[in-house]
């Protein structure tokens, strides 16, 4: 059966970053709210919520795709440690209120990381399993991600100091050391390298 390491994971994650993602945060933290709208409506491919997002709710009713949650996005509170559960579900919810109270925990977190990154974790199905907590509960889950992470901080930190020894088996083999080294000492890179390692368990 493969086996799915912190090393593999780490190299996972950085070229998913560096092919899709990082464009994604870029074209987000734009003025521009075409081309946030663009990328919002990628990242939903991407990140496979299109489902959870009836056109029903937003093209068919006149409106742009996915424009009721980017006007949503754009408009919440500054979020911290302290806040970030609140932030989340009233986020979900209101999301949510837009699109026939679906549920939408996951996407909110996912469309919220790319907003702020740290300290928003994306909640997922897999992720969830693999840490036991109940479905739909993000303080649950947020607490058990905090423990797991933890408890494997020195394997992954370990794996993303390697990445710096394979940067030519990735989609930006001329990346420059320094800009790679800032990269994956990041809190927030890091723990999606625990996201993406949870999510293959």
């Amino acid at each position: 059966m493969p086996i799915r390491t912190f090393d593999f994971c780490a190299l996972q994650f950085l070229n998913q970053w560096l092919e899709k993602e990082a464009n994604y945060c870029e074209s987000l933290a734009s003025s521009d709210a075409s081309l946030q709208r663009e990328s919002l409506v990628a990242a939903g491919g991407h990140f496979r919520a299109a489902r959870n997002l009836p056109k029903k709710y937003d093209t068919d009713r006149g409106l742009q795709r996915y424009e009721p949650v980017l006007e949503i996005l754009n408009d919440f509170a500054p979020v911290t440690f302290d806040n970030v559960i609140d932030v989340v579900n009233y986020t979900r919810q209101r999301i949510s209120s837009k699109y026939g109270q679906r549920s939408v925990l996951s996407l909110t977190t996912k469309f919220l990381w790319l907003k702020v990154k740290s300290p928003v974790r994306i909640y997922d199905r897999q992720a969830r399993i693999a840490l036991g907590t109940s479905e739909g509960d993000y303080l649950a889950f947020n607490t058990a991600f905090t423990t797991r992470y933890s408890e494997c901080q020195e394997e992954i930190e370990k794996a993303c100091r390697n990445l710096i020894n394979v940067i030519s088996y990735t989609v930006r083999p001329n990346l420059q050391q320094e800009s790679l080294e800032n990269l994956v000492s990041s809190t927030w890179f890091r723990e999606r390298v625990l996201d993406i390692y949870l999510w293959n368990k």
